[in-house]
């Protein structure tokens, strides 16, 4: 929320400078986000008073100008419509600089000299109307600066307002909060309405269908008002709180809003039939439009004003196109009233529709204060708008809500807080806040909540309050005291944490995707009407409907990222993502929750350089990578088995991740439809999965030194041809399970197939250490050993030695 210094001095004194403020709020627990001076940069441009207007020679829309200046006269050429002689207007001399930097030179315009500019507001930044030339008071002597003119200086506070406290999304709120702390009084408004109409009950009234929804609703009327223009310190206000002036009608319901903190909105009384207003849900299926000129479906949980035969607005949220106000409206009903913050935020959700008003009632507006907004908008309207305001006002309230009382003790708020304050500290600070304070005995305060203040429920809520006014940055620094946790840590965090470190240390990035995703993405993947990807859980209120299920997969969060990474033009891409998927259980309300670890690579494997060329990610580079992070949690019984039933990934370029006989998870390049889907391009993507509950199984969390060989090694190499379908891990295996505990290690260093060969075999090359740890190997046992090994190629897969 925008707030300016010179409406807060209207509710509080304030002697400090402008910035001091901003950080008297933050330490008060409203964020300061921004100070920014308003009305500055205005140094050159002075008062002047119109001697003559003549139209000019040559040009059917310019006027030639002379204007007094506090010095002899300056001719100027301009082309506002709303000159008048004497008037006073701002003119920027030849050499002046505007606001924007600009810098006036003396020019000719159609042959005539201009040694100046006759200036509009929004060329000075004051507001964004250019309908004509700026009038100033009359009574402003020429040549007097306009950076002198107090009204037009000013600072602009821009407030982050936490959900909690609706009482400070408005200009008495914060002055109430710069009050309390500072020990000034806060100066309260006591509008007058100046009533000479008839009886309000004579012209309209007020029925509520729908009291969950609307507790409260008040209403006044006023007769014969001209809509036109505001003033321009009201349209200055707006703009500089970022509210567009629209006209002097809607200004005050804004201005009002933003000072009190209560929305409210004017009816064109006329077209409201039968002259009534009525609170009712809205029919499913209604189609209602709404000043922004949308056609809304609407169904039964929306709030809805009605007259007395149709929808005029959408309650709490924004107005109908059928009763807005316009330049023929004559008489109007100013609406003010208390809406159920639930209500308004499922409305204004199902819709997709959010407004000032909406964002003030979603956060719980102040149900006692909704007659003092009304009789002031009231009040101003009677001032700027003429007309003659109805007697008195409707005031439907089915069920008058008690007031609150929490009691807050003195001992434990001081033990809370480490302090030593008083009951009569505590009494002081509570009270600043407007609040009535009774003690009933020394150590027990018990006190009234104002309306306004909706957060205030419980006593730790009011410790709160007296901690913010003491000063947190008083509060002594203590180290509590705790007892050491005798069960140690869980060891899916020792996991977690040994997961990270690893795979930051292969020069990977963690990423923290939302757990709310789009129900798409099960198509965007490609997944079966029966696959677990489709199991969603869906959310109540969902922020979007991008947002609106549960995710049951990592894998569309790490996509999107890859995505937004690569319209970012940032190829290498190493990322990976620990958290859980939610699985919908068909009967359980509650989801399945599981853990998962899922990396994913893009982009150059190695980039070019002078001595080498660029390389793409491939297959292997992330299974190195899978095979590296399993051997550093300690597992030496993990493997890969070719292909995956995930829709998510490509069948020919994937494969299973086991340890043992379990499947840990999954490894591969990610499909041509779902790369297609999240808009990828031609990069080839590679990731991996794995499920946390499986590998906790294989993961102990030590990881025991094996002491280096003191003993030779005996290195052999073979060469088998094979069938073209068989897996290498095949061979493997039967070298490790052959060899026992004489194989330190076998690796592949070559596989061939060319011309040379059957186009339905391969030349499969490894090498084999043996080492024993006993001590040093006779060659014989070596080759009896190398020559089992190569017998049960044979046997088993059909291989053959290659010749040559």
């Amino acid at each position: 929320m925008k707030v300016t210094l010179n409406w807060l001095k209207e509710f509080v004194d304030i002697e400090m400078p402008a910035h001091e403020v901003g950080e008297l709020l933050t330490m008060a627990g409203l964020e300061v986000e921004g100070v920014a001076a308003a009305g500055d940069g205005l140094g050159d441009i002075v008062a002047a008073r119109i001697l003559s207007i003549e139209p000019h020679p040559d040009a059917d829309r310019l006027s030639l100008c002379r204007v007094d200046a506090g010095g002899d006269p300056v001719p100027v050429v301009c082309g506002a419509p709303n000159l008048e002689k004497g008037m006073r207007v701002p003119l920027a001399p030849a050499g002046a600089r505007l606001p924007d930097g600009t810098v006036l030179r003396e020019s000719r315009i159609r042959g005539q000299v201009s040694k100046g500019m006759l200036l509009a507001e929004d060329e000075m930044g004051l507001t964004e109307d250019h309908s004509g030339i700026m009038v100033l008071p009359w009574d402003l002597a020429p040549g007097t600066s306009l950076a002198s003119v107090a009204s037009l200086s000013d600072w602009v506070y821009d407030v982050d307002i936490t959900p909690n406290r609706p009482d400070c999304a408005s200009v008495v709120g914060i002055a109430r909060e710069i009050a309390a702390a500072t020990g000034k009084t806060l100066r309260r408004t006591d509008p007058a309405v100046k009533a000479a109409g008839p009886p309000v009950g004579d012209l309209s009234s007020v029925t509520i269908d729908d009291a969950s929804g609307c507790p409260r609703y008040t209403a006044g009327v006023i007769q014969g008002v001209s809509p036109g223009a505001s003033p321009f310190w009201l349209r200055y206000r707006l703009h500089l709180c970022g509210i567009r002036s629209i006209n002097n009608i809607v200004d005050v319901t804004n201005y009002v809003m933003l000072e009190s903190g209560q929305p409210l909105h004017a009816f064109d009384y006329d077209r409201l039939r039968e002259h009534r207003i009525v609170v009712r849900r809205a029919k499913e299926g209604e189609v209602f439009t709404t000043l922004d000129g949308e056609s809304r479906t609407l169904d039964n949980e929306i709030l809805m004003i009605c007259d007395g035969e149709r929808p005029v607005a959408v309650a709490g949220i924004m107005g109908g196109l059928n009763s807005e106000i316009f330049a023929g409206t004559r008489n109007i009903l100013v609406e003010s009233a208390f809406f159920d913050p639930v209500t308004i935020r499922r409305g204004s959700k199902r819709l997709g529709l959010s407004t000032e008003a909406s964002y003030r009632f979603e956060r719980g507006a102040d149900i006692g204060g909704v007659t003092v907004a009304l009789k002031r908008a009231l009040s101003l309207l009677s001032d700027l708008a003429g007309g003659e305001t109805a007697s008195g006002i409707i005031d439907t309230y089915p069920e008058v809500r008690p007031e609150r009382t929490v009691r807050l003790r003195v001992d434990r708020t001081n033990r809370m807080l480490g302090t030593s304050l008083s009951p009569d500290d505590m009494s002081g600070y509570l009270r600043s806040l407007d609040m009535a304070v009774r003690e009933t005995d020394r150590n027990t305060l018990e006190i009234r909540v104002p309306s306004y203040r909706v957060d205030l429920s419980r006593e730790v809520d009011l410790v709160e309050e007296v901690a913010r006014l003491y000063g947190y940055d008083r509060i002594p620094v203590t180290i509590p005291k705790v007892r050491p946790f005798d069960e140690g840590e869980p060891p899916e965090l020792r996991l977690r944490d040994r997961l990270k470190a690893l795979m930051t240390g292969f020069g990977f990035c963690e990423i923290i995707s939302y757990s709310f995703i789009s129900p798409d993405s099960a198509d965007m993947l490609g997944a079966s009407e029966e696959s677990s990807l489709r199991a969603f859980v869906r959310i109540m209120n969902p922020l979007s409907v991008d947002q609106s299920v549960l995710r049951t997969s990592l894998v569309p969060g790490l996509l999107g990222a890859v995505r937004a990474n690569l319209q970012n033009r940032e190829r290498v891409l190493r990322l990976f993502e620990w958290g859980k998927v939610f699985i919908s259980k068909e009967q359980d309300p509650l989801p399945a929750e599981k853990l998962v670890f899922s990396g994913i690579m893009a982009g150059p494997f190695r980039t070019k350089t002078w001595y080498a060329d660029e390389r793409p990610v491939d297959f292997y580079d992330m299974k190195g990578v899978t095979a590296a992070l399993l051997k550093g949690l300690g597992l030496r019984d993990f493997g890969f088995r070719s292909g995956t039933a995930s829709p998510a990934y490509d069948p020919e370029v994937s494969s299973e991740i086991t340890c043992g006989e379990t499947v840990i998870g999954k490894l591969g390049r990610v499909s041509g439809r779902a790369a297609a889907a999240w808009n990828l391009g031609s990069e080839a993507v590679f990731l991996f999965e794995l499920d946390i509950e499986r590998l906790m199984a294989h993961f102990n969390g030590e990881r025991k030194f094996r002491r280096f060989g003191r003993f030779p090694a005996v290195y052999r190499d073979i060469s088998v041809i094979v069938r073209r379908d068989l897996e290498s891990e095949a061979l493997m295996e039967i070298v490790r399970r052959r060899g026992g505990a004489l194989v330190e290690s076998v690796m592949i260093f070559d596989v061939y197939q060319g011309e040379r060969m059957d186009p339905g075999e391969k030349a499969v090359a490894f090498r084999i250490c043996y080492r024993s740890e006993k001590g040093t190997l006779d060659g014989r046992e070596v080759n009896r050993l190398h020559e089992s090994i190569i017998d049960e190629i044979r046997e088993k897969l059909g291989g053959r030695l290659k010749e040559g």
